[in-house]
């Protein structure tokens, strides 16, 4: 995955809602697919539009993400999601305002209020024990 200061540089850099579009899809395609056995209904994510999974793993407290989705503007936005908290401690991403670096990524014109919800469900799910 591209590390969080390119991936915030580039959707800061967008200037047109296609521009953060297209580059939301290009983002996508960086995040590795989930196999079948992954996508399950525990590591579903409630309250999103589209299907959305997200995997949480451990190791010396350091939390690594994987996640997946069946819509690639979705999987853009959670490579974006992702880039704010890979590699963080538990701690680290309780003290994150993560509504407020989410919205320093330009994606509310693709936030609907349906995936608003979504995006909320899986920022609780990150910051969650």
């Amino acid at each position: 995955m591209t590390d969080n200061l390119s991936i915030k540089a580039q959707l800061q850099t967008c200037r047109s809602k296609e521009e953060t579009f297209k580059t939301l899809v290009t983002l996508s395609k960086t995040l590795p697919r989930l196999t079948a056995e992954e996508k399950t209904e525990d590591n579903k994510i409630k309250g999103c539009e589209s299907a959305v999974w997200l995997i949480i793993e451990e190791s010396h407290g350091i939390r690594h993400f994987k996640a997946d989705s069946d819509a690639k503007l979705m999987r853009g936005v959670l490579v974006a999601i992702l880039s704010l908290v890979e590699g963080k401690t538990l701690t680290d991403i309780q003290q994150m305002d993560l509504k407020a670096e989410l919205a320093e990524l330009n994606l509310s014109s693709y936030l609907t209020s349906s995936r608003t919800n979504g995006v909320l469900a899986i920022l609780g799910k990150i910051a969650s024990n």
